[in-house]
């Protein structure tokens, strides 16, 4: 007769047991949609992580972790506890709000006893110039051991596991490029292959820019393309080294590799072999290796490898900001067969290029970001204009500059305005916007 009162607290009790399984199962169902869901992803550079719920109610999906490798390994081999942890607390809030994590390891910002432990790795240029902003991954072994240990660290310590989205570059803004020239004013180019490791490495070593001998015998033309095509070549192999690292370390999800501007042209690349990488109007991007219609086609990883233009709405263009179009992806192979084809590149703007230059090598994932103010102030419509070029070139994700930019009253850049567009978006996805979409008329005004 007792039995069923005895019973009944116990049955209560698993009733309740159930339901908070079910209930932690839901809310991990949702955020693993998040983790996986295909559409497109909106987020913040520099998110701050007390603003994650409310950006994750205004519809953004995406938080931007920025982690500074000097901070986690002040000393070689020396790891900052207090610095991982404070780490760790950025990630669990960005998660907890519902936010997929998209990081930067900071490899672009080395600690300062690297320089000190590598000083024949350190990058050096055509005149003996130093560069010490950002590590020398290209040509040095023993920096890409640093690296890689580093990276380990990071995978033991926060795990690469948590973070959905993992961010890939060279240079000191982490993109694909060399190293930014140390020289205001110079017109020739300044090559990072002049350390030990990249002269041990070269076709032609000790032979400079600009030299038309080469021991005691003319160099040519052929020379000249063959010594520049590996020292692109070197810079994709440094982007594929880290993602081969990633990967193999357990990550699986987006790598994203930053492409800055739109680089140089097919016809200045052609300008510049045939005088001898010297002097000419795009020296100082020859010299940082920006010819993405080069290098794209050299990276080896494709799956899960996303190409980023982030130059949205840098005022490039003519139209300013111009959009993609269907024939983009074909224009590029004739961009250096005549003066008209080229001059009809130049006039797009550079998110348009690079998409196109990636569609052509055969990238299936691209994203964007716009450029920031640093580069290009922000105006009233400035939003409606970057989401035209998002739906124009058909990019999965956009990344905003910056997060600050949405509470500090920067013209055209709210929360309200990025949610209004992130809903308008969503309101007709699956719908394709032919060409280039009209700007709204704010928009336009702005730029009368």
């Amino acid at each position: 007769m007792n039995r069923p009162r005895l019973r009944r607290p116990r049955l209560l009790a698993l009733l309740a047991v159930l339901a908070l399984v079910a209930l932690v199962a839901a809310t991990v169902g949702a955020l693993n949609r998040d983790d996986t869901d295909p559409s497109s992803s909106f987020g913040t550079l520099q998110t701050a992580p007390e603003r994650a719920r409310t950006e994750y109610e205004h519809g953004l999906r995406v938080a931007h972790l920025q982690i500074d490798w000097g901070r986690f390994e002040p000393e070689q081999g020396v790891y900052d506890d207090s610095y991982i942890q404070e780490v760790r607390d950025r990630l669990h809030a960005f998660r907890e709000a519902g936010l997929r994590v998209e990081a930067g390891l900071g490899l672009n910002h080395p600690p300062d006893w690297l320089a000190g432990a590598y000083p024949e790795s350190v990058w050096r240029n055509q005149f003996g110039e130093e560069s010490t902003g950002t590590p020398n991954i290209v040509f040095s072994t023993p920096v890409r051991d640093e690296v890689a240990s580093y990276v380990r660290q990071v995978n033991e310590r926060i795990g690469l596991d948590e973070i959905w989205a993992i961010r890939v570059g060279i240079n000191e803004s982490g993109e694909f490029g060399y190293p930014s020239p140390v020289a205001d004013g110079r017109d020739k180019g300044e090559f990072w292959a002049y350390d030990r490791h990249a002269q041990e490495a070269s076709p032609y070593p000790g032979w400079r820019p600009g030299e038309k001998a080469y021991e005691g015998a003319p160099f040519t033309e052929r020379q000249v393309r063959r010594w520049y095509d590996w020292y692109l070549a070197s810079l994709a192999d440094a982007v594929d080294w880290q993602i081969d690292l990633f990967t193999g370390l357990g990550h699986h999800g987006p790598l994203k590799v930053l492409v800055p501007g739109s680089g140089f042209y097919p016809s200045d690349y052609r300008a510049a072999v045939s005088g001898y990488l010297d002097g000419t109007r795009s020296a100082r991007l020859i010299g940082r290796g920006v010819g993405f219609f080069a290098t794209l086609g050299l990276l080896q990883q494709r799956d899960e490898v996303h190409i980023v233009t982030t130059a949205l709405v840098d005022g490039t263009g003519d139209p300013v900001d111009n959009g993609c179009a269907p024939g983009d992806p074909k224009a590029v192979a004739t961009a250096d067969g005549s003066a008209a084809a080229d001059r009809a590149v130049r006039a797009w703007s550079s998110t348009r290029w690079v998409v196109a230059v990636a569609r052509s090598e055969g990238f299936t994932h691209l994203d964007g970001e716009s450029a920031g103010q640093h580069v290009a102030a922000y105006w009233p419509g400035v939003m409606e204009v970057a989401f035209h070029q998002f739906d124009s070139c058909g990019l999965e994700g956009l990344m905003w500059a910056f997060d600050h930019d949405l509470y500090d009253g920067t013209p055209g850049s709210s929360l309200a305005e990025y949610a209004a567009m992130i809903r308008e978006r969503e309101g007709r996805s699956g719908s394709q916007a032919p060409g280039r979409p009209e700007r709204g008329e704010a928009a336009e005004a702005a730029h009368r």
